[in-house]
């Protein structure tokens, strides 16, 4: 009996000795990784109050910048005195699962609404951008045609792709501010169900966007997709 109870108590000693180490280990470990916890969070808390301050706000699973105009085939304008800078919204940036050559139009052309005016290709796929307005080509910006990879990173900065002078001022009347905040947030919400309806899963994660792979559309469905969003 004696022996049984000097076993039990050696078994106990080292299980609450373990018991012990294990403690200071995930103690060590948590007095760690608090403070990269919160540092973590605190650069997430800087990187949203300086793009809010930029004048970015979500939209639904999209990013919207205020200060600008939406084209319905998914562009931003942003009036500089007597023209126009032109870019791709955030949902026309993720049709593209990334951009390894940007196509764009020659200074002094002529463009009209509607009309592809310059090209994005991720290596397999190639998606037209419209034109916006109707109008003259007075500057491209140069730097997508080095870095491709600026019309998705940057699509609402240094991604931007041409100035255009427009013919008339038609171009006054597409939404801005909250007006257009909503429609991108709708738009996002077409575009889950292009993927769900074409690719027949739903969007991953409560809807979050998926970007559509050149293996995961068809050239019907990629086709479709193009002429639904960018009206090309």
């Amino acid at each position: 009996m004696n022996a049984i109870l000097e076993t039990l108590t050696a078994v106990g000693v080292f299980i609450g000795g373990l018991a012990a180490r294990l403690g200071i280990v995930l103690a060590v470990m948590l007095a760690l990784l608090v403070p990269v916890l919160l540092a973590a969070g605190a650069i997430r808390a800087f990187q949203a109050v300086r793009l809010r301050a930029q004048g970015y706000r979500a939209a639904g699973n999209l990013r919207f910048r205020g200060g600008l105009l939406y084209a319905p085939t998914h562009t931003w304008l942003r009036p500089e005195g007597e023209r126009l800078r032109v870019g791709l919204d955030d949902l026309a940036q993720r049709l593209l699962p990334w951009a390894v050559a940007v196509e764009l139009p020659r200074p002094g052309q002529k463009v009209r609404e509607g009309e592809p005016v310059a090209s994005i290709s991720s290596g397999g796929r190639e998606a037209r951008i419209a034109a916006p307005v109707s109008g003259t080509i007075v500057a491209v910006n140069p730097e997508v045609a080095r870095e491709p990879t600026l019309v998705k990173s940057e699509n609402y900065g240094r991604g931007w792709l041409f100035l255009v002078e427009p013919d008339g001022r038609s171009w006054t009347s597409l939404p801005a501010g909250e007006a257009a905040r909503g429609w991108l947030r709708g738009e996002g919400d077409r575009l889950s169900r292009f993927f769900e309806q074409s690719l027949g899963f739903a969007a991953a994660d409560g809807g979050e966007l998926i970007g559509p792979p050149p293996s995961l559309l068809g050239e019907p469905e990629w086709k479709a997709l193009t002429r639904a969003f960018l009206g090309t």
